[in-house]
């Protein structure tokens, strides 16, 4: 497998860029910036004072606009759509700065569909370097066809998106970036967004080019194909880190094709299980045709009704020729899914290692090379309480196995018993330990930098 040293200069660029990018995003405020205001209700005093420009809506502001100017909408429903074609203009909803991904919001700023209204988006992002902060962008629930509620360019870049619910639409954000500058999407709500197709359903969609998109401390639910989607026909993405999100009852969490150069870290995934019209089996992470240097590091499933962490040669419209290269699963933790824990099926030669995860009590396998497979690396895993803990099914045994536990396998080589200090393959250590690292953990929570302004460098 090659090395990756473009991997953690891109984390490096990555990082530095976002210190500055939503800072950029947010706009240079010179001494002719303008505040605009923008508020539904004309018989009462604007939320932001009497001193302001005020607008009835937010559509009205944002023609007045010029780069640099900043727009506050007061409380209230908003049925418009919003097209910003300005850079450099930041949005501000009554709930901008406020995580959307918490309980603590106030009133809402709401941008509405309308029933029977198409368009690319509620919500249009197609300039350089625009903020969008703290709404509810809301489809009109039950309705096929509803639009995306936010689209943005990929002819631009620089986005920010932060502190917004998307609810009931057709598809949250369908996200394009250029990736001239980084584009930011934090601390927003996804909830089901499945008023598109019936067959479908996502919070985050790209098939049109996303690149330098950091995707973090986000919140899906209920989605009823994956809460992100990278598609395998139309532009490919690349350089992606999505990590520290959330996903509860999404069918998937994140199917990925065609992208190159992505980083998925620390998130948390309880996917869709016994759901008698979305009943899959789908994946909680699935990793499909035609992606290049994908690392899977340190994420957490507790359910989904099929594999945890899926590696195939499958693409978007089934079977391809084009198996995914460069892939490395490592320190994630498998628990409780329908059929196995960590399935690799792809074709690729000496392309996959599967190191120091664990995959415990899943229905089928806890690590699974399929036939056709051939020099993958399998090091130091644990798997226990599997219908089978290990398996490999390659011609031959053209995998190699090294240091890893599972009281089941077959053939019987590639995992051994567990120890007596760890019989179920948890970490049993002394209670002086356990108490010092929960401090540890509190104090580090509390000091963690704020995710919508920067991302620490992703390391293997």
């Amino acid at each position: 497998m090659k090395r990756r040293g473009a991997v953690l200069l891109f984390a490096v660029v990555a990082a530095v860029g976002l210190y500055a990018v939503p800072a950029g995003a947010e706009g240079y405020r010179g001494s002719r910036a303008r505040l605009l205001v923008v508020d539904d209700d004309p018989g009462r005093r604007t939320c932001h004072g009497k001193h302001h420009r005020r607008f009835h809506t937010i559509q009205g502001a944002v023609d007045k606009a010029d780069p640099g100017d900043t727009i506050k909408v007061c409380p209230g429903r908003y049925e418009e759509i919003v097209t910003v074609t300005e850079p450099d203009i930041t949005i501000r909803g009554a709930n901008a700065g406020r995580d959307a991904t918490g309980h603590y919001r106030g009133p809402e700023s709401i941008v509405a569909g309308r029933q029977g209204r198409m368009a690319a988006g509620l919500v249009q992002l197609r300039a350089d370097d625009i903020t969008w902060d703290g709404f509810t962008i809301l489809g009109a629930p039950g309705q096929q066809n509803n639009p995306p509620g936010m689209y943005t360019d990929p002819a631009h870049s620089g986005y920010l998106v932060r502190d917004t619910i998307f609810q009931d639409n057709g598809i949250g954000i369908h996200l394009g970036a250029s990736g001239e500058r980084p584009t930011l999407i934090c601390r927003n709500r996804f909830v089901a967004n499945n008023e598109f197709d019936p067959t479908g359903g996502y919070g985050i969609y790209s098939n049109k080019g996303a690149r330098q998109v950091l995707i973090t401390a986000n919140r899906f639910e209920r989605h009823n194909a994956a809460a992100i989607f990278f598609a395998d026909q139309g532009a490919e993405q690349r350089d992606l880190i999505i990590e520290d999100n959330k996903s509860v009852d999404d069918l998937s969490f994140l199917t990925i094709y065609n992208s190159a150069r992505v980083r998925v870290t620390r998130n948390w995934i309880r996917a869709r299980v016994g759901d008698p019209v979305f009943k899959g089996p789908a994946s909680a992470i699935f990793i499909g045709a035609r992606n290049d240097d994908i690392a899977v590091y340190k994420n957490k499933v507790v359910a989904a009704s099929g594999n945890g962490i899926d590696v195939t040669n499958t693409g978007e419209r089934g079977p391809t020729t084009a198996p995914p290269t460069n892939v490395v699963v490592r320190r994630n933790k498998v628990a409780h899914v329908q059929k196995s824990g960590i399935e690799v099926s792809a074709t690729g030669i000496r392309q996959y290692q599967v190191l120091g995860n664990r995959s415990n009590d899943n229905a089928d396998f806890g690590i699974h090379f399929a036939p056709g497979t051939n020099g993958g690396t399998v090091t130091g895993n644990t798997a226990l309480g599997n219908e089978l803990d290990c398996k490999d099914q390659s011609t031959g045994l053209l995998n190699t196995w090294t240091g890893n536990t599972g009281r089941t396998a077959d053939p019987g080589t590639i995992c051994s018993l567990p120890t007596v200090d760890d019989p179920d393959g948890k970490d049993h250590g002394s209670k002086h330990h356990k108490k010092h690292h929960k401090k540890k953990t509190k104090k580090q929570k509390k000091h963690r930098p704020d995710p919508c302004r920067c991302t620490l460098p992703w390391r293997y």
